[in-house]
């Protein structure tokens, strides 16, 4: 009986263990995903924080890709924090779905700055940014990749707008 009473309190502390942890939404904290960069050359500087990478430029960081022909990385803080600025002809972005039921999201300009401690991308001189069929033409885009909040400017003395287009869904066809 002894034996019997323990293992019910043993399941019992257990149940309320995780009855707190899915009650309070705690999860296992991620890991920071590492980033990676591939290119023909690189100059880099530790005094000033501050590489070069030169041909064919590839830099991934989990499911974000970015490409072009330039891309320069300087170092904000000492927690890994960094802002790169990639050119290219055009520069690219690719960003495979996080979650069930996103779509990929795909961008390119003739410049793109990413951030990595806010996940956020901002591209600059004929910008364009796709999802599914849907489609953001500007001169400046500004695209969060947690949020996949995106805003368009035509840019500054332009007289470009910002043209935006939505596919229908099937679910929009039907009568």
């Amino acid at each position: 009986m002894y034996k019997s009473l323990t293992r019910r309190r043993g399941l019992s502390v257990a149940l309320v263990a995780l009855g707190l942890v899915l009650a309070t939404g705690a999860a296992p904290a991620q890991q920071p995903l590492p980033i990676r960069i591939e290119s023909n050359s690189a100059d880099l500087s530790q005094q000033s924080g501050t590489s070069t990478y030169t041909g064919n430029v590839v830099l991934t960081r989990g499911g974000l890709t970015l490409t072009g022909h330039r891309l320069v990385v300087t170092r904000i803080n000492d927690r890994g924090n960094i802002k790169a600025v990639l050119h290219g002809s055009p520069a690219r972005f690719d960003k495979q779905p996080d979650r069930e039921g996103n779509d990929v999201v795909t961008g390119n300009a003739g410049q793109i700055e990413y951030t990595n401690n806010d996940s956020t991308i901002v591209l600059r001189g004929d910008a364009v940014v796709r999802r599914g069929g849907d489609e953001i033409n500007g001169q400046v885009i500004r695209h969060n990749l947690d949020t996949e909040r995106t805003q368009a400017e035509r840019g500054s003395g332009e007289s470009k707008r910002v043209r935006i287009t939505i596919q229908p869904t099937a679910q929009d066809e039907q009568p």
